[in-house]
């Protein structure tokens, strides 16, 4: 769907289904600031879907490796993307090929539940997992580096002062400011 500012619908893409623009609880979702494609988490379908910026098909990916893919971002060089059954943070490259996987269970992170995650401009990495209650930060080498108790944390990001702000559930459902 597509929607102007002043929220007038301009158009839809997709049904429901497991083929091209088909979807079976799409979830996460970003667009390619080089070149406008939009990404998206096709979670039961195990693949994300890629769009040109006038939301037509162009390919598909993930099929092979991805369980339930939650969550999708890019940067300058890689595609992220958060897979919930395994865990993992999975990381691809430009030419969609996997260059390594993180937060894997039994590698010492503690990660359980990843829910969503935000990716700075330091390429530092931020995952709200409501299976640990926590908020698990990762630098730019993949290393943990610090993880912040908060119940039931599911949406994340950072602002322009560098606090990090996560949407708790558990904390009756707020906001909450590190």
């Amino acid at each position: 769907m597509n929607y102007q500012l002043d929220g007038k619908f301009i158009s839809k893409v997709g049904k429901d289904g497991n083929g091209e623009l088909e979807f079976n609880y799409p979830w996460g979702i970003t667009i390619d600031e080089f070149n406008g494609d939009v990404y998206i988490c096709d979670e039961s379908n195990n693949r994300i879907q890629i769009l040109s910026e006038n939301l037509h098909y162009k390919s598909q990916f993930g099929k092979d490796i991805l369980t339930k893919p939650l969550d999708i971002k890019l940067n300058r060089d890689n595609i992220f993307i958060l897979d919930e059954s395994n865990p993992c943070l999975h990381i691809f490259n430009r030419h969609l090929v996997l260059q390594k996987n993180i937060i894997s269970r039994g590698k010492g992170q503690q990660v359980i539940s990843p829910w969503f995650f935000f990716l700075d401009n330091s390429d530092n990495i931020l995952i709200s997992d409501y299976g640990s209650n926590s908020i698990h930060i990762f630098n730019s080498k993949y290393e943990c580096i610090q993880a912040i108790s908060i119940p039931n944390p599911r949406g994340i990001t950072v602002d322009d002062k560098d606090r990090i702000i996560v949407v708790s559930k558990a904390s009756k459902n707020c906001l909450q400011i590190f």
